[in-house]
């Protein structure tokens, strides 16, 4: 691979990256999503790509399902051709980089993780001061200026009101940012042979303590440190008596900040479910828990078990009878809801098959957790319809040679 075409592969996975983040509104734009699968688009085609039988396959599928759709509810939701773009641009993105996927990520997330250490010592000391130096951009630029004075965003940096004691990196909040540290985690380890003493490993985890987050502290606890202790041999046994039980012991008795989360969140669910009778007249909308986003998705689950829903929000408990709109933040059960049974078995058959893949490419064992890692951090947040993480499902789907080239 030349410098020229690396650097150029390395700028494509960059816009997919801050798409993926979130962040501002720049990169939630629509205009942005459909400008970078066009530009992706353009470097797959002068390249001499082309479209694999089995995507095709997929997209006449996909078809299929939506008139299944448009037959049962009547009307197809806008929303249904954004997300066949987010397929198209994960698919034809990870057939151009999947070789330097790893090494880009870590990269990447280790570059932003160093970055956001002076932000956040000045959020600690000066916020308003930090606010005025990370809302340059909103400020000066209305179409930036997406969440009024509580967000503010400088692409490599954000603060949220919500979190003013938390670290949210470059990413929409601290739980996201932890999504990419723990996902680096799992790739840096794989790259360096499985060495905890290594600096990038280092830097994600003091990043991930800053998150200040349940899930991603959570998700270091019972799927990276066991995918850790996997590759070093260690029995099952031995990775249920050095990790589980003491993890537990420490979340819910030692780490009050968790305790208070976690039993919050679990305590809370009937009340969340409530919310789908709410009445009130001047409430627009209600941001559910993770517990609560699984009960009131299992109930649409339950309704459509065989293909969910799909995009057609107006059909699912998305509104109460009072016009409350219900804000899910579990990314798994709406994805449940939204392709029941089918869908589910093709994103667990998709990420089994990609993690397999490249744990034959790079001779490591324990690929199903990295499978598990990622359901739980989907768990708390809905990453899987982001173009980043559309890769990963869309990498079984074109036929690859196993010559890899990397830095680590």
């Amino acid at each position: 691979m030349t410098i020229k075409r690396e650097k150029t592969d390395y700028i494509l996975f960059l816009m997919a990256f801050f798409i993926t983040a979130m962040a501002n509104a720049i990169t939630i734009s629509n205009i942005t999503l459909v400008l970078a699968a066009f530009i992706t688009f353009y470097f797959f085609r002068s390249r001499g790509h082309k479209f694999d039988k089995a995507f095709l396959y997929f997209s006449l599928i996909y078809l299929a399902i939506l008139a299944i759709y448009l037959i049962k509810f009547g009307y197809l939701d806008p929303r249904t051709g954004r997300e066949y773009i987010k397929f198209f641009y994960g698919y034809i993105l990870i057939k151009l980089i999947w070789r330097n996927l790893f090494p880009y990520f870590t990269k990447t997330v280790y570059i932003l993780a160093l970055i956001s250490f002076p932000f956040y010592v000045l959020q600690l000391y000066d916020y308003d001061l930090a606010k005025s130096i990370v809302g340059i951009f909103e400020h000066n630029i209305p179409l930036m200026d997406m969440r009024e004075e509580w967000y503010e965003n400088i692409f490599v940096f954000t603060l949220n009101d919500n979190g003013m004691f938390r670290n949210s990196g470059f990413a929409w909040e601290p739980k996201g940012f932890g999504t990419f540290l723990v996902l680096a985690m799992f790739f840096r380890l794989i790259q360096n042979r499985f060495k905890l003493l290594d600096r990038q490993i280092i830097v994600y985890f003091i990043a991930a303590i800053t998150t200040l987050s349940t899930a991603t502290l959570s998700i270091i606890f019972f799927a990276v440190i066991p995918f850790y202790l996997h590759n070093k041999k260690v029995s099952y046994k031995m990775i249920s008596g050095i990790i589980i039980i003491p993890a537990i012991v420490i979340t819910f008795f030692q780490a009050d900040f968790l305790e208070k989360k976690i039993m919050n969140e679990f305590n809370t669910r009937d009340e969340y479910v409530g919310y789908i009778t709410d009445k009130r007249k001047d409430i627009e909308s209600r941001s559910l828990g993770r517990f609560g986003s699984f009960l009131v998705d299992f109930i649409d689950f339950k309704k459509e078990p065989i293909l969910g829903y799909g995009n057609q929000k107006f059909e699912r408990t998305m509104f109460s009878v009072s016009g409350v709109k219900l804000v899910r933040v579990n990314g798994l059960s709406d994805y449940m809801a939204k392709y029941g049974i089918i869908g589910i078995i093709f994103l667990l058959v998709t990420l089994s098959i990609t993690f397999k893949y490249y744990a034959k490419l790079y001779k490591f064992k324990g690929s199903f957790w990295i499978v598990f890692g990622l359901l739980l951090i989907n768990f708390g947040s809905a990453i899987f319809f982001s173009p980043l993480y559309m890769m990963f499902l869309f990498f079984p789907l074109f036929k690859k040679n196993k010559q890899i080239k990397e830095k680590i």
